[in-house]
């Protein structure tokens, strides 16, 4: 009767142990890093980069908005970069209406998704050129899209611009 029943437990233990040995599930995530000597962009005091700015209007009637003038600094080791923006900026509402004429301009040149504007760096430093340029967002508030509806409230857009040392 020993015997039967230490049997009997070791077969119950063993198709547990079976029944919940399920096969594991394999994730992959993708890890990208980037070392590149040839172009470093940042704030001026070579912090991070920004995070959220506020586009402010121009005046009571709120019909055009602004950004702060925000300076950006690149270091490359060419006189020239090429500065585009990765898609457009959009800047809408959670119903998306959205403000109208965005504008970006890095310099005074305006950026685009469609053309590569151009920077040339001036001021020489070891191994290359240390220059700081103003960057400015500009906007127009969007028209009423149906009769009595508001255009208030909070508009959000992610601006993505794409940096290129040029040879």
């Amino acid at each position: 009767m020993k015997k039967i029943l230490l049997s009997v437990v070791a077969a119950a233990i063993l198709s547990s142990s079976m029944a919940n040995a399920a096969p594991g599930i394999n994730k992959k995530i993708s890890i990208v890093a980037t070392i590149n000597d040839a172009i470093f962009v940042s704030k001026p005091d070579g912090s991070t980069w920004y995070d959220t700015e506020e586009l402010f209007a121009s005046d009571r009637y709120q019909t055009t908005f602004a950004s702060n003038d925000l300076p950006v600094r690149i270091y490359s080791t060419t006189d020239k970069v090429d500065v585009t923006m990765v898609q457009p900026l959009t800047v809408v509402r959670g119903d998306s209406t959205q403000l109208n004429g965005v504008k970006v301009t890095l310099g005074g040149l305006e950026l685009s998704t469609a053309t590569a504007a151009e920077i040339t760096q001036t001021t020489p430093v070891t191994g290359g050129f240390d220059n700081t340029y103003t960057l400015k967002i500009t906007a127009d508030a969007p028209t009423t899209p149906v009769t009595g509806t508001s255009t208030n409230g909070d508009y959000q857009g992610d601006l993505v611009m794409l940096f290129e040392p040029m040879p």
